[in-house]
């Protein structure tokens, strides 16, 4: 019983990554159009598009699937264990890890400086938070400011509900 939850667990998780990244590149998405991030079309097309020729098939999709599957099975038993998985999502971690470390690292000497730290793409993360909570600019957020801001943000994206 516990390895069928653990295996639906696992197909789950591949078939939604794999829905994911198709879903990624299409549209509009948060950064806008044309985004080129690490979820952008160019990234889909690279995962996905496996002979290179410019289209994505429903093959190749599943192609690339079974890919991910085979290299996460790292016994080639037919099976991802929790160790497996594990290993998997360790490996993925690091690699935005170096990746985030690489952008952020500004002057390029190996080391992050409190400025590198706090400085994101956009600009210092608290100094927008509160651009955009602290609606009176006493330098503070009060739960009404914050309640008010997430009431705004459903508003935008369509949603009225707590459970959505």
């Amino acid at each position: 019983m516990k390895k069928a939850i653990i295996l639906s667990s696992v197909g789950g998780i591949l078939l939604a990554t794999t829905a994911g990244v198709a879903l990624a590149g299409m549209g509009e998405g948060r950064h806008g159009p044309g985004h080129r991030g690490a979820h952008g079309p160019e990234k889909m097309f690279e995962r996905l598009d496996l002979n290179k020729d410019g289209e994505i098939t429903k093959e190749e999709v599943e192609n690339a699937r079974a890919q991910r599957f085979s290299a996460s099975d790292t016994d080639q038993d037919g099976y991802i264990s929790a160790d497996e998985m594990q290993a998997q999502m360790a490996a993925r971690i690091a690699e935005r890890q170096q990746a985030m470390f690489e952008r952020k690292d500004k002057d390029k000497d190996g080391r992050l400086s409190p400025e590198e730290m706090a400085g994101g793409r956009k600009g210092d993360h608290h100094e927008r938070m509160f651009k955009h909570l602290d609606t009176n600019e006493d330098g503070k957020i009060t739960r009404a400011e914050a309640d008010a801001a997430r009431e705004r943000m459903r508003e935008r994206h369509g949603r009225h509900g707590d459970n959505e």
